[in-house]
C-alpha cells in the first residue's frame, strides 16, 4: 500500500470513529408486570444495564381507594453508584397504555451492590398491566453522567 492509501484509509477509521461518539442505548431494561396474574416478563433492550440491574422482587396490592400498586426491588449488580432514570407506565386489559402524558421519568441512584424498592400506582382504575422501565441517567447535553 503507498501512503496515500494509508492516509484515506486512516482517515475513514476516525470519520467511523467520531460517528459512533455520543451515540447511546436509550432502549431501557423492561419489566412488564400483571396484576390479574402476578406474572412478571423482563425485557432487556439495554447492553448496558443487562448485567447490572437484577429484579429481585415484586409485590402488588391495591391502595385504600382501590387503585393498582405495584412494588419493583431493584438490586444493582455493580460495585459502582448507578444513576439511572424509571418510569411506571399502565395498561388497561386490552393493553392500551392509559394517560401516556402523565409519565414521566424519575431519577434513581442505586449505591453499588444495593437494593432499592420503587413503587408505582395505577391513575386508573381499568389498569392491570404495568410496565418499568430503566434507562441511564443523562446530563442536560444528552450523554451519560
Amino acid at each position: 500500500m503507498n501512503s496515500v492509501s494509508v492516509c484515506i484509509l486512516s482517515a475513514c477509521a476516525l470519520v467511523c470513529a467520531g460517528c459512533l461518539v455520543g451515540r447511546h442505548d436509550d432502549a431501557g431494561t423492561s419489566l412488564v408486570l400483571n396484576h390479574d396474574d402476578g406474572g412478571s416478563v423482563l425485557f432487556e433492550g439495554n447492553t448496558r444495564l443487562k448485567n447490572r440491574i437484577q429484579v429481585t422482587a415484586v409485590t402488588y396490592d391495591k391502595t385504600p381507594s382501590g387503585l393498582n400498586r405495584v412494588n419493583v426491588q431493584l438490586t444493582s449488580q455493580d460495585h459502582h453508584k448507578l444513576l439511572l432514570q424509571y418510569r411506571i407506565s399502565w395498561y388497561n386489559s386490552e393493553g392500551m397504555e392509559i394517560d401516556a402524558d402523565t409519565r414521566t421519568y424519575r431519577p434513581l441512584t442505586l449505591q453499588g451492590l444495593d437494593s432499592v424498592t420503587v413503587t408505582g400506582v395505577a391513575n386508573h382504575p381499568s389498569a392491570v398491566k404495568s410496565r418499568i422501565r430503566i434507562r441511564e441517567q443523562r446530563s442536560m447535553d444528552g450523554y451519560r453522567e
